[in-house]
């Protein structure tokens, strides 16, 4: 079994450039409440990916603490930030199948694309500090686009 779990960043102030937009209070409240959940949950990822918008950053950052990863470890990557879902199947697919859990960090709209391609009934649009965790059946990353999907769960907080 594979396992992808897809956040989109906390809530963010405004700043002159949107690389630079920093997490409000309660966008850090609820990602940190997001990391208990997923602590609870038992969500180890073996990889973190992360946008290099620094709200991104910030997020995977707090959401590291609480999922057992070292923040110096995430790849933090200028390819997830205003791009398409495919570069997140570009990082899927380049995988080795020893990982089995893997940790996005991203933004609207390619999260919620993302999340759409797995889960083709899937009609809604992630949040701030929303989180869609979807195993795939399938022992290998390049069987994932044909294997069974489905939802393990999603949260989000308030």
């Amino acid at each position: 079994m594979k396992t992808i779990v897809l956040i989109r960043h906390a809530k963010t102030n405004v700043a002159p450039r949107d690389q630079d937009r920093q997490l409000v209070t309660v966008g850090i409240q609820r990602t940190q409440k997001l990391g208990e959940y997923l602590k609870q949950m038992s969500i180890k990822p073996d990889i973190m990916y992360s946008s290099s918008a620094l709200r991104a950053v910030e997020t995977a950052g707090f959401i590291a603490s609480h999922v057992g990863q070292n923040p110096d470890e995430i790849h933090y990557t200028k390819n997830l930030y205003l791009t398409h879902e495919e570069e997140y199947f570009k990082i899927l697919t380049a995988l080795d199948n020893s990982i089995n859990t893997v940790l996005f960090v991203g933004h609207n709209p390619e999260v919620t694309d993302v999340v759409r391609f797995f889960i083709p009934d899937y009609k809604g649009y992630m949040r701030t500090s929303e989180c869609y965790c979807i195993d795939i059946h399938s022992d290998t990353w390049e069987h994932m686009f044909t294997a069974k999907k489905e939802i393990r769960f999603s949260r989000l907080f308030k």
